[in-house]
């Protein structure tokens, strides 16, 4: 993430305790950066992580295409296999 090329339109302030803002202005110091790229890329990492992920299927389509027509179905919604499920 390029954030120069960026205009920064909005200011954020958040309340920390003193350890972690000693700790966040160490770890910007040891990688020659500033303490607002470290939570930029934080937050970016964080929000990034709340996209939606793909269902099972969908990350696997192409292995459940090729069981064909004949494949099992979806036990998940079948109620005998729900039966018990739980206890």
């Amino acid at each position: 993430m390029v954030y120069r090329s960026q205009a920064m339109k909005e200011t954020l302030s958040i309340k920390v305790p003193v350890e972690t803002k000693i700790r966040l202005r160490a770890v910007a110091r040891a990688r020659r950066t500033t303490p607002s790229v470290l939570m930029r890329e934080a937050l970016e990492h964080v929000l990034e992580g709340r996209k939606a992920k793909p269902s099972l299927y969908e990350a696997n389509r192409d292995l459940f295409e090729k069981l064909g027509p004949g494949g099992p179905e979806d036990l998940s919604t079948n109620p005998a296999h729900m039966e018990g499920l739980g206890r």
